[in-house]
């Protein structure tokens, strides 16, 4: 009986393959480069300081070894996860996948790794938030979802760092980084007046979207104060089809179609552009100029070249990540930090 279960084990053992090689460790690594442990684990880490020839003699030894460091292990030991998490909704909005894309290369540079969750509907954020916390992270970035203070409020409770991308609320503890949209309508008013356009509509998002809202009442507010109150409105979600149905919903429903349209955004731009275009076979710019915001690659190609609005994307994600990396020790107050949009003009106008 037992040369039977010597023979079943043998054979087990050939199925299953040969049993696995122990893992090289930190200590075989800094033998072959000939340095010391903390100079291995200082090599792995982006944000030390060495020189680059030490690093690359490690780096070097580590993938002679096929040695990788274990990042839960070190979790364990430094109680320090490394992990910054990004919650977003609109992910198919060409500037938030580029917006992710950026913020994720940025953290690197600090060796923290970004963690992103998708939040499909606003009514599911409350569940999300614990799903978040329960994978220890650092601190919270949060963008193109709709909030409410107590949704914040839940994220403090916790002692969790928490910013605001191009969103923001009337928390004190809670640090917002945006582009000034306010003063973007406003420009845009002033663009289009001075171009000679009297009559504007403006299509855009609820206003429960923060962004859409702001770029809204800056942009009516400047035409009010010219003399303009007649402005039509069309909702819009931040959607190529969206934006291409609202401006059908638009020219149906009034006598006349505007001189001037500001899109909350390129990619609704775009809808809008192809509607007049190829649906009413209406001009751009002779008979509809078009403005749009985020200026995407998309603004750029030729069939569109959207005049548009440029946010410093760069500057507002470093803004962000100092906030998350470094939160002041007390609430500050403005909270909101805003940055100037740039004008860029092209042939929609």
């Amino acid at each position: 009986m037992n040369s039977n279960y010597s023979q079943i084990s043998t054979a087990f053992q050939n199925i299953s393959g040969p049993s696995k090689k122990t893992r090289n460790t930190s200590a075989d690594v800094a033998q072959l480069a000939g340095v010391s442990l903390a100079t291995v684990s200082r090599a792995f880490d982006p944000a030390s300081k060495m020189r680059p020839q030490t690093r690359e003699k490690v780096l070097n030894a580590a993938k002679q070894l096929k040695y990788t460091p274990d990042a839960i292990a070190k979790s364990l030991t430094s109680h320090s996860t490394n992990i910054i998490a990004i919650i977003m909704q609109d992910v198919i909005n060409p500037f938030y996948s580029k917006i992710l894309k950026d913020f994720s290369l940025h953290l690197q540079k600090y060796g923290k790794q970004l963690l992103y969750f998708y939040l499909d509907s606003p009514e599911n954020l409350h569940n999300l938030i614990y799903q978040v916390l329960q994978y220890r992270v650092e601190g919270i970035i949060i963008s193109s979802v709709t909030l409410t203070e107590r949704v914040i409020e839940d994220f403090i409770d916790y002692g969790v760092p928490v910013v605001l991308f191009n969103r923001y609320v009337n928390i004190p503890q809670v640090q917002a980084v945006c582009c000034d949209n306010i003063q973007a309508g406003r420009e845009c008013a002033d663009y289009l007046f001075s171009k000679g356009y009297r009559t504007f509509a403006f299509i855009g998002g609820s206003d429960e979207a923060l962004t859409s809202f702001d770029r809204k009442n800056g942009f009516l507010s400047r035409l009010m104060e010219r003399g303009i109150h007649n402005i039509v409105i069309a909702d819009s979600d931040f959607t190529y089809d969206s934006g291409y149905h609202a401006f059908e919903q638009l020219f149906q429903n009034n006598s006349a179609y505007p001189q001037a349209v500001f899109c909350a955004s390129d990619i609704i731009c775009a809808g809008v552009m192809d509607c007049i275009r190829f649906k009413y076979k209406l001009r751009i710019p002779e008979d509809i100029a078009l403005v749009g915001f985020d200026d995407i690659q998309l603004a750029t190609y030729i069939p569109y070249q959207i005049t548009t609005f440029e946010q410093p994307t760069n500057l507002m994600i470093q803004k962000a990540c100092d906030l998350i990396l470094n939160p002041p020790p007390v609430p500050q107050i403005p909270n909101l930090t805003l940055f100037p949009c740039k004008l860029k003009i092209r042939t929609s106008s």
